[in-house]
């Protein structure tokens, strides 16, 4: 917390390697929110993006003592929810958006593991945009993000035992889509 607010205090004063050390420190974290929110690995990489042009541009939205890493899981969940509401749009005016979920990962010792690492990948990415929105965020900012169940209820504008629900109800639905303890 206290190199974040050193962070947060040298990017008030327009210090770039501030806004590098910032984006080197939580890139990972804020991908993996954005690619499991999207389901679009490519849509996730410009979403973290973006929020950290609007950081460089507004850094002075930061406040100095506040959660500098749920500031940017925040950020990122917001724009993730534009980007489905875009989508949808989209879709609804007859364009199709492409799956590209997931990549290779390195250094597996048998050669069929990367393809079915990365299958069992899209197959969770895909049944995490298959969730209702509100489901699929609030697992993602618990999961990905370590928020607690009432601070995505304050960011949300919900109350905890509903933000509870949603995240009950949405890994029973995974559970479901993905046939995991689940009796045939």
């Amino acid at each position: 917390m206290a190199e974040d607010r050193e962070l947060v205090d040298r990017l008030h004063r327009r210090d770039r390697d501030a806004l590098r050390r910032i984006y080197e420190k939580y890139k990972d974290d804020l991908l993996t929110i954005a690619a499991c929110m999207l389901a679009d690995r490519a849509d996730a990489e410009d979403c973290l993006h973006d929020v950290f042009v609007s950081l460089s541009a507004d850094s002075a939205r930061v406040r100095p003592d506040g959660n500098l890493k749920g500031y940017l899981v925040t950020s990122v969940a917001n724009r993730s929810r534009d980007r489905l509401r875009r989508r949808r749009r989209r879709d609804r005016a007859g364009q199709t958006t492409g799956m590209t979920v997931g990549e290779n990962p390195a250094g597996a010792s048998d050669p069929a593991e990367p393809m079915i690492q990365r299958e069992e990948c899209d197959r969770l990415y895909r049944a995490i945009a298959a969730l209702p929105v509100e489901q699929r965020t609030v697992i993602t900012l618990r999961l990905h993000g370590e928020m607690t169940f009432d601070e995505i209820a304050r960011r949300e504008g919900v109350s905890g035992n509903t933000i509870r629900s949603r995240y009950r109800y949405g890994l029973e639905k995974l559970r479901t889509l993905l046939g995991v303890g689940v009796k045939r």
